[in-house]
């Protein structure tokens, strides 16, 4: 089984654990129920009756009659032999998944035909309140002292009550089944789209968010860039700085080695002086051979901080071209992260 049989295998199986937790009035407007059912009472003359899966109404009679509703349901006993009969009728269909009419505890032919949704049983219609033959006067009187019900009062009611062919009956109850089907592939159908565009919202929102959220991470990234690149502005006018003062240092250190060289030729001369004068000069040579000494060492010295100096100063050109090369790149970076940004733009709009 391929990845994408896979992924439908499971849509359709979260679907209907959806749909085994849905009863029929959120699958059908109860409007829609009450107005078909009306309409099929005012047809056929027959009672009707709309029930979700645990038998309970969630429609108002139709045409019910006054010797159920009157009297026969009046009564308490009477009554739960009613529910009893509603539920049995609920029953049979949900376990046939057929329309059935049968005859009631108070002799009426009432009739269940089943809601079904993807074959999972939701509700049914029930109704009827109908003879199938004359009444028999003293069958019912006999069921009106069962019930504790004014017999002549009962008799008259089931007088008043329609006679239609069982066959009539079967076929309403068929009639009404083949609704059901309908109202329940409608159901279906409407569940299904209902279902796919929540899962097309969801995912439009959830791509949304990313979308914002790339986004919000391209400004800061533009930010942090453009914060490095001031960075290394100042850097590089720091380094610049730095290479105009070893530059300064570099014409001092060779004027402190002019002056040592002076100073040593100065040394020299004296030393030239002191010999000439022989014994009066001693002393004075001995001071011109410190001066000397002197001389040298100062420049030995200014040699080498020279030669210091033009070290730091190569680390600094160095330092100012890579914060130069530094800077194009940073400057790419933001072109790039502005054309993300434009990319993403364009993606909310088109959404």
């Amino acid at each position: 089984m391929c990845c994408k049989d896979i992924k439908k295998r499971y849509f359709c199986e979260q679907i209907d654990d959806k749909m085994a937790s849905l009863t029929l009035t959120e699958l059908i407007d109860p409007a829609i129920l009450q107005e078909i059912q009306d309409g099929f009472a005012h047809v056929t003359g027959m009672a009707a009756l709309t029930t979700d899966e645990s038998g309970s109404p969630v429609t108002e009679g139709s045409n019910f009659t006054d010797f159920c509703m009157k009297y026969t349901r009046k009564s308490a006993a009477g009554c739960k032999a009613c529910e009893e009969c509603d539920r049995h009728g609920g029953e049979v269909t949900q376990k046939t998944g057929k329309a059935a009419a049968y005859v009631c505890h108070a002799g009426l032919m009432d009739f269940a035909a089943p809601i079904e949704l993807n074959g999972q049983f939701i509700g049914s219609f029930i109704g009827g309140q109908v003879l199938i033959e004359q009444p028999d006067e003293q069958t019912f009187r006999q069921i009106a002292r069962g019930y504790g019900i004014n017999e002549d009062e009962y008799v008259e009611a089931v007088k008043k009550v329609n006679v239609v062919e069982r066959k009539r009956i079967e076929a309403a109850a068929d009639f009404l089944q083949t609704i059901a089907k309908i109202l329940s592939s409608m159901a279906y159908t409407s569940y299904n789209e209902t279902r796919t565009n929540e899962s097309l919202r969801s995912s439009m929102e959830y791509t949304a968010g990313i979308i914002r959220e790339v986004r919000r991470v391209a400004d800061e990234n533009v930010r942090s860039v453009r914060q490095m690149e001031e960075k290394f502005k100042q850097l590089s006018s720091l380094a610049t700085e730095c290479k105009d003062e070893v530059e300064n240092c570099t014409d001092i250190v060779n004027g402190i080695q002019d002056n040592a060289t002076t100073t040593h030729i100065l040394g020299l001369n004296a030393s030239i002086e002191a010999s000439r004068a022989k014994e009066g000069g001693k002393g004075f040579a001995v001071i011109a051979q410190e001066v000397r000494g002197l001389a040298d060492t100062s420049r030995t010295s200014a040699d080498t901080i020279k030669r210091k100096i033009e070290g730091i100063g190569e680390r600094t050109r160095e330092m100012t071209e890579s914060t130069i090369e530094a800077k194009v790149l940073v400057d790419q970076c933001l072109k790039d992260i502005e054309q993300l940004k434009d990319i993403i733009v364009k993606l909310q709009n088109n959404r």
